[in-house]
């Protein structure tokens, strides 16, 4: 047992590195952009935590992109870890959202009522939309990337509609929803910025999933039908179940990110294109943690921390915000050719020790005879 502790903490070690490694390989390519676009780095590193946290506004702009990023991240781990990969996170967040704007806008509630109603509705959201992808892989074997890829263009068709019609705001030409009454929104925990108190989702949202997927039934099935489901059909699972409730449950915490991307925005009204970038960047930051759920909080604030102070940087020293969607695509590479790397080199071990230990017994009946 204490064997198996030490290689767990060693491989959870080796993990950690790699993650830093490459986070620190894109952020000295990135500084290569910088000096060849004449930027004194000295000024581009100043700018840049000046944007992170360098004033108020800017930290709670910082902060604030925290929940929706590591929200999306959790629910690509649960699914991963049932062995399905999906990308219909932008699609969830869209709908969570919307589903969010009735009950806020069409039912009328206390505070401590209407507020965590609305969160469940984008939960519920979410989860809604997650529920044609996963039937279609359970019951016809449709691949769910695929599906989910094709139902993200639906929901930003479905939802650039929502804005204009049935939900459209008669007092302005914008697509966007009448303001959400302040019963249904999170309050700010700084006054006058884009920090509200959903920010204390994130201990709460990475501690559950842990538990669920390291301290419950429905997490040990998780972790048996990702690790091989026909043994898990054996042991009386079905893959095909399980499958599916990995796909709704991250649709859910996906709807949870789109409640807060409306609940907790610095305007009271939806617009539609609330959902940001946030439903693909989630799935990097799930992929730099090593799909850990411990590891999610420091890889979400690295990428909210490019996204805020690359845009501060734009404005200051006039360096393309580009560069930190360009440092984001390029740790996402990064990171999948580590993946790779180390896979191969574990496989390579795996097949020596299987050789060796295969040969130990004709050794030693070639020693008897």
């Amino acid at each position: 047992m204490i064997g198996a502790l030490r290689a767990r903490l060693i491989a959870g070690g080796i993990e950690f590195a790699l993650s830093a490694v490459v986070a620190i390989a894109a952020l000295a390519v990135a500084l290569i952009f910088v000096v060849a676009s004449g930027v004194s780095p000295g000024r581009a590193a100043s700018a840049f935590a000046n944007g992170v946290f360098g004033t108020q506004l800017n930290l709670a702009g910082t902060l604030t992109q925290l929940v929706p990023l590591t929200m999306v991240a959790l629910g690509w781990i649960v699914v991963f870890r049932a062995g399905r990969f999906h990308v219909g996170f932008p699609g969830q967040i869209i709908f969570g959202g919307m589903f969010v704007s009735i009950v806020a806008l069409k039912i009328s509630l206390p505070h401590p009522i209407h507020l965590p109603l609305a969160i469940l509705a984008g939960m519920v959201g979410g989860a809604v939309y997650a529920v044609p992808a996963a039937w279609l892989w359970a019951k016809r074997g449709v691949n769910e990337i695929l599906s989910t890829l094709l139902l993200n263009l639906v929901a930003v068709q479905v939802v650039a509609w929502w804005v204009r019609k049935p939900f459209h705001d008669s007092a302005t030409p914008l697509p966007l929803t009448p303001s959400l009454p302040d019963s249904a929104r999170w309050p700010e925990l700084i006054p006058n910025t884009q920090l509200h108190y959903d920010i204390f989702l994130i201990p709460v949202a990475i501690a559950a999933v842990a538990f669920l997927l390291t301290r419950t039934t429905f997490g040990f099935g998780v972790r048996l039908v990702g690790a091989n489901d026909q043994v898990a059909r054996h042991a009386g699972l079905s893959p095909e179940a399980v499958g599916s409730q990995a796909i709704i449950l991250s649709g859910a915490l996906a709807g949870l990110a789109g409640s807060s991307l409306v609940l907790a925005s610095l305007t009271p009204a939806m617009g539609e294109d609330f959902a940001g970038s946030f439903g693909f960047t989630g799935i990097a930051v799930a992929l730099l943690a090593r799909n850990s759920p411990i590891g999610v909080l420091p890889s979400a604030l690295l990428f909210a921390a490019l996204q805020q102070g690359g845009t501060v940087m734009n404005a200051t020293v006039g360096i393309s915000s580009s560069l930190a969607g360009f440092i984001q695509g390029l740790t996402i590479i990064l990171v999948l050719g580590a993946t790779t790397v180390l896979f191969l080199a574990r496989e390579r071990r795996r097949t020596r020790r299987a050789a060796r230990a295969a040969g130990q017994p004709a050794v030693a009946g070639a020693a008897q005879s």
